[in-house]
């Protein structure tokens, strides 16, 4: 029985062990830069990042676009993943609405978000409801998908029992296909992370006036590389956050294993 001094000690060395990598590639990343100076122009430095986060931070226009890029991402996360979670169960309770959703699921996870994200401007202006429309469509078929894989694997002998004590197909929907389709949720969710961040940063790169993609497009046509950086490394700090925030779904949703 290890002391809990004995796991702290593990968990820092094992932190330290994540950590070491990414630190490796810093170091060597700003020598490469300090030994030849072009670099900082073509490629950037982590100290050269450190100054420009300080120096947007400082004006404020940092923490806006931050803050904009993540209500963005959240809100067409949130309705992407509810909305396409309720829509895969459903298509379990009923073949019909299977069998008619179905082309038109494949149609719309066919095509790249990019190639909406203009037509979705001009319907809903530059304002963040374009980006949040398109973080709903790049999380909808996602979610959708992994419901309903997941309330198709549900045991079938838990249902035949179900069956035979008399229960309806509501119960069994109720007590079998949701637990079973929590896992599979989940794994949805933290995929979805990525592609609702994507729709807004998509939706910013076409046509916007605030957030970390319009941060990169003005950076790209300053020739601002560390500039750049520092809306890619906030865009990564966004994600973690967001996964970070499913870990008490994942406690709820492992009960179901």
């Amino acid at each position: 029985m290890r002391s809990p001094a004995t796991r702290s000690v593990r968990k820092l060395a094992f932190l330290a062990l994540q950590l070491a990598p990414a630190v490796a590639v810093i170091c060597l990343w700003e020598l490469m830069a300090l030994s030849r100076p072009e670099l900082d122009f073509t490629v950037g430095s982590p100290l050269g990042i450190i100054r420009e986060c300080a120096a947007l931070w400082n004006r404020g226009s940092l923490p806006r676009d931050i803050a904009v890029t993540s209500v963005e991402a959240f809100l067409g996360f949130l309705a992407g993943v509810v909305l396409g979670t309720l829509f895969g169960l459903t298509m379990w309770t009923s073949r019909t609405v299977f069998v008619i959703s179905r082309p038109y699921l494949v149609a719309l996870g066919s095509v790249p978000v990019f190639a909406l994200a203009p037509v979705f401007v001009f319907w809903f202006g530059t304002g963040i409801w374009s980006k949040v429309v398109l973080g709903f469509l790049s999380t909808f078929v996602v979610a959708v998908v992994q419901a309903h894989t997941g309330a198709t694997e549900a045991d079938p002998n838990l249902l035949r029992l179900i069956a035979a004590f008399g229960g309806s197909r509501l119960d069994a929907f109720r007590k079998v296909i949701v637990p079973s389709a929590m896992i599979w949720v989940l794994s949805g969710i933290r995929l979805n992370i990525g592609m609702a961040l994507l729709g807004a940063f998509v939706g910013e790169f076409i046509s916007s006036r605030m957030g970390l993609g319009y941060l990169i497009i003005v950076a790209q046509g300053l020739y601002n590389v560390n500039q750049i950086w520092v809306g890619v490394v906030c865009i990564m700090a966004i994600a973690v956050l967001f996964h970070a925030c499913t870990m008490p779904i994942e406690k709820w949703a492992n009960r179901w294993k």
